[in-house]
Parts: C-alpha cells; structure tokens; sequence
C-alpha cells in the first residue's frame, strides 16, 4: 500500500487524503471506531468513497464556477467549469497565484482586490466584474463570497461562486443607454417646451403692452375728435335753439330733442374713453385711479365695496396699468359670478411688496373652477401678474365667498417699485 493511503492510528483520530482528477489533495477526518483493525480499513474507505462521491456532486459539476481560495490567496480548489467559463483548464489555474489577476480586466482588478484584501474581516458583498477568457473575449461574471472557518471558528478562506452574467448586464445596460436616451430626449423636450413658453410669455407681454398703448390711443381718439365733434354739436343746437323767435314754433322741440340725445351721446363717449384708458391713472397716479373705478363700479353694480387703500408708492406706468386691470378684473367677475352683495377692497405696499385682496361674501369658487383651463378671466389676471413677476391666489374662504389675493414684489429705495 502506498504510504500516502496507509491509516494513521499514532492519535485519536485518523486521517485519510483524498485524491480526485481536478481536485487538490484535501484530508478526510475520521474519528477512529472502536472495532478490530481488519473490518476498520474497508469501513473507512467505503465512507471516504461516499464523501468524495458526494464532494464531486456538489462541487464538480455544479454549472457555476467554484473556486475555493485559502487566507493567503492560493487556490485551493478549482471546478471543472473553469475551462467552459474562462477558457482555462482547472489544473492550469489552481496552479498560477496570479490567476485573478491575469483574467480580470485591468480596471475592475484594483477593486476586486480592495474587496477581496478586506474580507478577512468582514463579508463581502456580491459584485461583478470584468475578465477576459483565453480566447480574448471579455465577459461579466458575478461573484458570491463566503467566508469559510474550521470547526474552532478559525478563517480558513473563502468560496467563490462565480456566475456568467453577460447577458443580464448587457440587457442592464441597453436599458441603462435607453433610459440615458429617453432622459436626454425629455431634457431637450423641456428645453423646447421652455423655449416656447419662454416665447409665448415675451408674444403676451407685447400683446398686452400693444393692447394697452392701443386702448391709449382710441381712448384719445374719441375724447379729443369724438368729444371735441359731440360738443360743438351741442353747441351748434343752442344757437339754433337761440334762433328762433317765436317761441311757440314746434321745431324748438325738435332742437331740444337732438340737444338731449347728443348730450347722452357726449357722455356715453366719456366713459367709452375712460374704460379704455383711465385719464387719472396717467394724471393722478395708481391710488386716485384704483379709488374712483371703486366709487363708480358700486354706483353701478349696487354692490356694497368696503375699501382700505394705504401706502401706495408711485407705481410704473406698465405696473400701474396691469394691476388695474387685474382689479377691474376681479369687479366684473365678483358681479357676475358670485351672487353676493358686498366686497372688501384693500391695496397696500408694505415690505416692499405690493398687496391687492378683493374678496366678496357670495357662494365660493370651486377648486375645479379656479384652476379650469377654460376661464380666461383668470388666464388673463395671472399671465398679468407673473409678467410683473408677482404671484395670484384664488381661494374660496372658510365662512364661504371668494379671495384674490395679489403679490408683487417692489424694487428701490422704501418700497417704490422701478420702472
């Protein structure tokens, strides 16, 4: 019998080694059976026959590569599958110290060995990494660790499952490149959207600003001919009027007649030019202005306004003009859609920041209808308002009834805004 298969009887235990084609020389342990020498030797061997055969199920034709590595990094075990996997035979990498090393790609080794140098002191966690097989082809294997200890709890090194994962992280990162694509794709869309809305902004604020000089100019148009025509008219009828001799004559009737109705017609085109252009707000400034559409809006509507102006510095022109029309604005939509009979008016700058809140004690507007795309009331009021940087809220208030509330901030010194 060779000596290296002889049984060992100089301790309690005796040790057998195990040779496998493929498979390092790994020492069996057995606790040796009080029996007579002669039926203890076939025993142990058909047990060790039964070990190794079980040994090679789990280890040697497993689909994965299993690799059993000692503390100071020498390989231990290698499966056969190393040969389908790397393109290296099993006898060939157990033997080469370097054999991580020459596999693994140049930049995933570093990392590989940090993990690899740590894991004398903790777990490692899965990774994945590069290598390249025999033949030149590079592939991704995935890694599962785990530390191994003898029965005293002492390290003994580590087992390495090694998985061919090429597919699953190509299909990772096709979906990665995809989702890089689409994220890109978005960015440039938003770009395009923002470039719109940047460009429908600046078109609004030229619209409004055309409007506003247009509303100016027909507003003079009909004050200065319409106004300056209806009066001389007038007047042309009192002389007419004057004329006469005899008082009893039925055509004076007729004169008066025509004196009233261009009369009304002088006054009609008054207030025509002062709705498109408030003459205060260019004469007296944004406080007087906001005070007579107030008096001349509950004269007309028969609606109670509470109203509280205070501290309003002397506004730009554009800013005077936008914040009057959001209050004209909020008048109309409080006559025709609230249903109630009172609103408080308060205009106030303070903090340098201007604040308007109209507020009515009618039914209450809806979430639905303050943010409905279709009001264009609003639509207008709020484009107003963000093109002179400030904010619009609409809230329907606790004990019912409506709020606008209007912001703006006010640049330069003690509040007045700069134009």
């Amino acid at each position: 019998m060779p000596r290296s298969s002889h049984v060992a009887c100089a301790h309690p235990c005796c040790h057998f080694p195990a040779e496998v084609a493929g498979v390092a020389s790994w020492p069996l342990l057995f606790h040796r059976a009080a029996m007579k020498p002669r039926f203890a030797i076939p025993r142990l061997r058909s047990r060790q026959r039964a070990v190794l055969h079980m040994y090679r199920t789990v280890a040697d034709f497993t689909y994965d590569l299993e690799i059993w590595m000692e503390a100071a990094g020498s390989l231990r075990y290698v499966s056969p599958s190393c040969l389908r996997m790397t393109g290296y035979a099993a006898q060939d990498a157990r033997r080469d110290r370097d054999f991580f090393a020459r596999i693994i790609v140049p930049e995933d080794y570093p990392q590989w060995r940090r993990v690899m140098d740590c894991g004398h002191r903790e777990d490692i966690a899965a990774m994945d990494f590069r290598i390249r097989r025999l033949d030149g082809a590079q592939i991704w294997l995935s890694q599962e660790t785990t530390r191994v200890f003898d029965p005293r709890g002492r390290f003994q090194g580590w087992r390495l499952s090694l998985r061919d994962v090429t597919e699953r992280v190509q299909a990772r990162m096709f979906l990665d490149q995809a989702r890089q694509n689409l994220e890109e794709r978005v960015r440039e869309r938003t770009a395009e959207l923002e470039l719109s809305r940047e460009r429908y902004r600046a078109l609004s604020g030229y619209l409004q600003d055309r409007i506003e000089k247009e509303r100016a100019h027909i507003s003079r148009e009909i004050h200065d001919v319409l106004g300056q025509d209806m009066t001389a008219m007038n007047m042309g009828l009192h002389r007419l009027e004057r004329s006469f001799q005899d008082t009893g004559d039925g055509r004076l009737a007729q004169v008066e007649e025509l004196r009233i109705l261009v009369a009304g017609t002088l006054e009609t085109v008054r207030r025509i030019s002062r709705e498109l252009r408030p003459p205060m707000l260019d004469e007296l400034g944004f406080a007087e202005a906001v005070a007579w559409q107030i008096r001349t809006f509950a004269q007309a509507s028969g609606l109670r306004v509470d109203q509280h102006i205070d501290g309003i510095p002397d506004l730009p022109a554009a800013l005077a003009t936008s914040m009057y029309r959001v209050l004209q604005e909020c008048l109309t939509n409080a006559v025709r859609h609230s249903g109630g009979n009172r609103l408080r008016v308060a205009v106030q700058a303070a903090k340098g920041e201007f604040v308007m809140r109209v507020a009515d004690n009618g039914r209450g507007i809806t979430k639905a209808e303050a943010d409905a795309s279709g009001s264009l009331g609003l639509l207008g009021m709020r484009e107003r308002v963000r093109l002179a940087g400030g904010t619009l809220a609409v809230a329907r208030l606790p004990k019912g009834g409506t709020e606008v509330v209007v912001r703006v901030p006010l640049a330069g010194e003690n509040g007045s805004c700069a134009s």
